[in-house]
C-alpha cells in the first residue's frame, strides 16, 4: 500500500517514470489537472483496451503568463492512445470543468462520444461553434440515474446540487470494481428549481460497495454546512421589495443559470422588464431557454439599446462583472465607459458573487466607483446575495460516510484542500494508507488489492494564445515578463558591409525604460548613441556582424544596469550598406 497524505521518497520514485505501461487487470486512473490546482479539472480512466474521459477544463492563466488567454492540459497520452477512447463525461458545464473541450476534441480528431445533461451539452456546444470543432462530437444526452456503457466501463449519472443546472456525479463501474466521482456538489435541502440531490440513490451505492471514492475539496476549509440558494432568493426578494421606483442592476456568474432564473421569477413577480448585458450572460440564458432549463416571456426582455424608455421602477438589467473585469458591462457602468447605463442615485446595483481570490481589489474598486456615483450597492460582505456552490465539511463527511469507500482520493483543489480532505476522512476511520493525494500526471494503479502511485504521464499546462495553442513555452512568457517589468530597447546601426564601420546612426528607439521629462539635463538616448559609438570605434567589436550585434546589446545593458538597474530587452538591429 502507498502512503500519499505524507509523500515518500519512495512514491517520488514512483512519479519518475514518463511512460506507462498498464498490465491487463488493474484499472489505471491519469490525473491531468484539477489536482494540486484549481481549475483545469481532467481525468483519465482506463482498463484494458477502454480509456473513459472524465471532464476536460480549462484555467485562466496567472499573473507569471501575460499575454495567455487560458490554460488548458496537455493531453498527449490521449492522442497516443486515441483508439481507446469510448467517451468524455461530463459533471457540468463550468468553464474549468468543459473549457478545454474545443481544443481536446481537435486534437483528439474523428468524432467523440460526450455524455452529459442537455444544459452540459449545450453550453459545450455554444463553445464548438465558437471554434468550428462541433463536427468533431457525438452528444449523447443524459439525465439523473441515467446509465450508458463505454467498453469495458458502465457510468451511471447522479444529480447533485452545484451552482450550475444539470450537474451530476458518476458512478463508474469498472471490472475491478465501483468508483465513485462526486463532480462538484453541496448538499442543498431547498435548492432553486428543487431538484434534490439524489442521495437516496447515493445511499444505495454505497451499500452496494465503492472500491475508491473521488470527492472534490474546495471548501474541505470551511466547518458547518454549505448555506441553502434559497436563502439568495429571500435576500433578492427583499432587494426587489426596498428597491420600489428603483432601477435594479444584478451582476453574478453567467453560468450560475438557476439563480439568473430565480431573478427572472422575481422580476416577473414584480412585474419589471429584463435587460441583459454581456454576450456571455445572453449566451446562458438563450441555451438555458433553448434546453428547457429556464422559461422567459418574450414580452419580459427589452433590448438594453432601449431600456432608455423604460421606467426606472420597471426595470431590472441583468450584468456580467461580477468579478471587476476589465471588459465587463458592469466595470464600464462603474466607469462611466457605458453609453447605454448611466448609474445614478436611483439605482440599486446587486453584486451577487463573492470575489475570487485574486480579484479583490478590482471588485472592490468597482464597488467604490458605484457608491461616488450615488448608487446603492448591495453584495456578499452585507447581505446573502451569494452562496458558494460548493460543498462544506459536514457535507463531505455525510457524502463520505454514504459511499463508505474503501480506498479515497481527494480531488477539485490546491494542495492544501487535499491534504484537509485526507485529514477529514482519517477522522472518519478511513486507513492512511488507503489515501492517495495525487499529483498532476499521475499513474494511480487500482484493485481490490492494489492502490498505489506506479508512475506519471506526460502532463503539465498547454496554454492558449490567441489561435496559438501550445506554441507559447516558458522563453516567451520570460520574454513577455522582462518587457512589462522593464522595456524593450531598439538600438538600429547601419555598418559598412566590409569594414563594419558606423556608416548610419545609431538610432534609438525604447518603450517602457525611462521616462525623460522636459527640462532634464541628462538624455538617457543621447548618451547610448555615445556609447554605442564609442564601443564600436573598437576594432575588436568590428570583426563580423554577430560581434558587432553583441557588442551593441553588451554596452546598452551594462548602462542600464548602472544608471537604473534594470534589465530592459535589447534588441540590436545592424543593418549591412
Amino acid at each position: 500500500m502507498v502512503t500519499s497524505t505524507t509523500p515518500t521518497q519512495e512514491i517520488q520514485a514512483q512519479r519518475n517514470p514518463l511512460r506507462y505501461e498498464q498490465p491487463r487487470g488493474k484499472l489505471k486512473i491519469m490525473f491531468l489537472g484539477g489536482v494540486g490546482e484549481i481549475g483545469k479539472n481532467m481525468t483519465v480512466f482506463e482498463y484494458g483496451d477502454s480509456i473513459v474521459i472524465l471532464d476536460a477544463g480549462m484555467s485562466f492563466p496567472g499573473n507569471d503568463m501575460p499575454g495567455v488567454d487560458v490554460v488548458i492540459p496537455d493531453i498527449s497520452y490521449l492522442v497516443e492512445h486515441r483508439e481507446k477512447i469510448k467517451g468524455i463525461l461530463l459533471t457540468h458545464g463550468h468553464e474549468d470543468h468543459i473549457g478545454a473541450m474545443p481544443f481536446v476534441v481537435k486534437k483528439l480528431g474523428g468524432k467523440v462520444d460526450v455524455y452529459g445533461t442537455r444544459l452540459t451539452l449545450g453550453l459545450v456546444e455554444n463553445k464548438l461553434l465558437e471554434h468550428s470543432a462541433q463536427d468533431n462530437v457525438n452528444f449523447v444526452p443524459v439525465s439523473d440515474k441515467s446509465i450508458v456503457s463505454l467498453g469495458d466501463f458502465t457510468a451511471e449519472f447522479i444529480h447533485v446540487s452545484h451552482s450550475v443546472a444539470g450537474s451530476c456525479a458518476i458512478c463508474l463501474r469498472t471490472p475491478v470494481g465501483t468508483v465513485f466521482h462526486t463532480g462538484d456538489f453541496k448538499v442543498d435541502y431547498t435548492p432553486l428549481g428543487n431538484e434534490i440531490m439524489n442521495l437516496n440513490r447515493i445511499a444505495e451505492i454505497g451499500k452496494q460497495g465503492v472500491l475508491l471514492l473521488m470527492s472534490e475539496s474546495t471548501n474541505v476549509e470551511k466547518p458547518g454546512y454549505t448555506m441553502s440558494e434559497s436563502v439568495v432568493r429571500d435576500t433578492m426578494n427583499k432587494v426587489f421589495q426596498d428597491a420600489k421606483g428603483r432601477r435594479i442592476i444584478v451582476a453574478t456568474f453567467a453560468s450560475n443559470v438557476d439563480r439568473l432564473g430565480m431573478i427572472i421569477e422575481l422580476a416577473r413577480l414584480y412585474k419589471r422588464k429584463i435587460a441583459i448585458s454581456g454576450r456571455s450572460m445572453v449566451k446562458y440564458i438563450e441555451t438555458a431557454c433553448r434546453v428547457g432549463q429556464m422559461s422567459v416571456d418574450n414580452d419580459m426582455i427589452v433590448d438594453i439599446d432601449k431600456i432608455g424608455n423604460i421606467e426606472d421602477g420597471k426595470l431590472v438589467i441583468l450584468s456580467t462583472g461580477s468579478q471587476g473585469e476589465p471588459m465587463s458591462a458592469l466595470t464600464r457602468m462603474a466607469d462611466g465607459e457605458f453609453n447605454k447605463v448611466t448609474i445614478g442615485a436611483n439605482d440599486t446595483i446587486v453584486i451577487s458573487a463573492n470575489p475570487i481570490p485574486g480579484n479583490e481589489r478590482d471588485v472592490y474598486t468597482v464597488i467604490n466607483k458605484l457608491y461616488r456615483l450615488g448608487a446603492v450597492v448591495v453584495y456578499s460582505a452585507l447581505s446573502a446575495v451569494h452562496v458558494s456552490g460548493h460543498a462544506c465539511q459536514e457535507e463531505l463527511k455525510l457524502l463520505y460516510t454514504l459511499i463508505k469507500p474503501k480506498y479515497f482520493i481527494p480531488v477539485h483543489g490546491e494542495y492544501r484542500h487535499l491534504k484537509q480532505h485526507a485529514m477529514l476522512v482519517e477522522k472518519l476511520g478511513q486507513k492512511r494508507s488507503n489515501i492517495i493525494i495525487p499529483e498532476i500526471g499521475d499513474v494511480v494503479e487500482v484493485d481490490k488489492n492494489t492502490f498505489k502511485v506506479v508512475g506519471q504521464i506526460a502532463s503539465g499546462n498547454i496554454m492558449v494564445d490567441g489561435l496559438g495553442v501550445g506554441d507559447v513555452g516558458n522563453i516567451v512568457l520570460k520574454d513577455r515578463l522582462s518587457l512589462a517589468e522593464d522595456g524593450i530597447l531598439v538600438c538600429v546601426v547601419g555598418v559598412d558591409k566590409k569594414t563594419y564601420d558606423i556608416v548610419s546612426g545609431p538610432e534609438v528607439v525604447s518603450r517602457g525604460c525611462f521616462f525623460q521629462a522636459d527640462g532634464d539635463n541628462v538624455n538617457p538616448t543621447e548618451e547610448i548613441k555615445t556609447l554605442v559609438r564609442e564601443e564600436l570605434a573598437n576594432d575588436a567589436n568590428r570583426q563580423s556582424m554577430s560581434t558587432v550585434k553583441s557588442a551593441v546589446q553588451r554596452v546598452v545593458r551594462k548602462y542600464f544596469r548602472n544608471k537604473f538597474k534594470r534589465n530592459p530587452v535589447v534588441l540590436p538591429v545592424v543593418l549591412e550598406v
